[in-house]
């Protein structure tokens, strides 16, 4: 129902002033990648997009989300009291394809915080407008999805989208499975909190009994529909595991007394010993579709993980093995496949494994981060190709040998100007490099071949 189509960052983290233009073609993925160095502004631009659909009003003192107003620079106004900070975004209806939304998140010099305003659109104009700053409520479907951000439940509420966003820091534990349904649940509060708090354990496991045991009650009824139903969401977190691990872990879940667990092959596992990449990734995982299960969505016909979401990931891969680092992107699209999914990256292997998602490349000038190119991921680029043209980096071997190579550089230039002082030195840094491996010494090859005929003289070979 919702997409973001462009986000404005000015004097916010280490942006002075940045756009980002997301519109995709048809045909390709609703899949946006940042990558960049520490501290080019991945994350910042994470926390920017979550801001828009999070709540903030006059008293919100207790929900500082993300702490991302500790990224703006100004809490005062500049020209025509227009903020000197803000994040500014245009919000489209994927079904009507117009704006909906514009909707600026700004620093307050009253509170020293932030707080949102909404500008209508403009002849359904894609273009973010900065000469206009009106402090109007926003659409009613954003303003009601905003509202029910902090309301007790969701009670009488229906919904069309939703936003969530997740950190690969993030860890679930072990919990001991209580039945209490006089507690109320609202899915959407703190659903854009990065880093969770140490509840999500506690909520995916009594979550996940409760699935079973209500769908057993139905089955046991003669409602079959309504209990697949209830295990839709669960069904989904299992074929998640299954997919990643190739079958090696799954779900089990003990009656008496109520336990989840995860069981690889024969021994049973408790979320707080496994490995730090699967907690992660069930952490996140199972969060999000207990949260989706939870939330009463307008058209019920459609299953739980095809509702129309907006993902923000940042840097899943932390944890996990580059095989799963490969694998996890896709797996994400394949369960959630009408999300627009954001996410922040240093992993070649995220970056290759799906075909023509959009690839933010950043870079930092001066103290300043700028988008520097925009490219779409290829499955078959190289890894080096990754690390040289997206990664920007050229450390193809480990430190002693980039060492080494160095200095045979150094050394070649002065043995082609015919300076042998080193040549000594020049004699064992090739044996070194030979010692180093076949690739290494493949590289210093073809400039002892260019050397001999300069020289006349043979350190290939001795």
């Amino acid at each position: 129902m919702v997409r973001v189509e462009q986000l404005l960052l000015e004097n916010i983290g280490p942006f002075k002033k940045e756009m980002f233009d997301f519109s995709i073609e048809k045909e390709n993925p609703d899949i946006h990648i940042f990558t960049g160095t520490n501290g080019s502004g991945k994350t910042t631009i994470l926390h920017a997009l979550a801001s828009e659909f999070d709540y903030f009003e006059k008293d919100h003192k207790e929900h500082l989300s993300n702490l991302f107003y500790k990224r703006f620079h100004y809490f005062d106004s500049g020209k025509q009291g227009f903020p000197r900070s803000f994040a500014h975004a245009n919000l489209k209806n994927k079904k009507t394809n117009k704006i909906t939304d514009h909707s600026m998140v700004y620093g307050c010099k009253i509170c020293g915080n932030i707080h949102q305003a909404y500008s209508p659109p403009k002849s359904n104009s894609n273009k973010i407008d900065t000469t206009t700053f009106q402090k109007k409520p926003h659409s009613e479907l954003l303003n009601n999805y905003k509202n029910a951000i902090v309301a007790k439940n969701l009670n009488n509420k229906t919904f069309r989208f939703a936003a969530f966003g997740y950190s690969g820091y993030r860890l679930i534990n072990s919990s001991v499975i209580q039945f209490d349904t006089t507690k109320d649940f609202n899915p959407l509060n703190l659903a854009l909190e990065f880093v969770k708090d140490k509840q999500t354990g506690f909520l995916v496991s009594n979550w996940i009994v409760s699935r079973y045991s209500k769908a057993a009650i139905e089955r046991n009824r003669g409602n079959s529909d309504l209990a697949n139903r209830y295990m839709d969401g669960v069904n989904c977190l299992i074929q998640g595991l299954s997919e990643l691990t190739n079958n090696e872990f799954s779900f089990e879940v003990q009656t008496s007394p109520w336990k989840v667990f995860i069981k690889h092959h024969d021994k049973e596992i408790e979320f707080d010993v496994l490995p730090d990449g699967l907690r992660s990734l069930l952490s996140w995982m199972g969060d999000l579709l207990m949260r989706l299960d939870e939330i009463p969505w307008e058209n019920k016909n459609i299953p739980i993980n095809e509702q129309d979401i907006i993902l923000l990931l940042d840097e899943i891969e932390v944890h996990l093995h580059p095989k799963w680092q490969y694998y996890v992107l896709p797996l994400t699209r394949k369960l959630f496949p009408n999300a627009q999914i954001f996410l922040s990256t240093h992993s070649p292997f995220i970056l290759n494994s799906i075909d023509n998602a959009k690839i933010y490349s950043l870079k930092t000038e001066k103290g300043y981060s700028k988008l520097d190119k925009i490219s779409l991921s290829n499955t078959g680029n190289s890894y080096v190709n990754i690390y040289e043209n997206i990664l920007e980096t050229v450390h193809q071997f480990g430190h002693e040998a980039i060492v080494k190579l160095n200095t045979f550089n150094e050394l070649e230039r002065k043995i082609i100007k015919k300076d042998y002082s080193q040549e000594a030195d020049f004699i064992q840094i090739i044996q070194e490099l030979k010692d180093e491996g076949e690739e290494v010494f493949d590289i210093i090859a073809s400039k002892l071949f260019r050397l001999k005929r300069i020289t006349g003289k043979d350190y290939l070979n001795g």
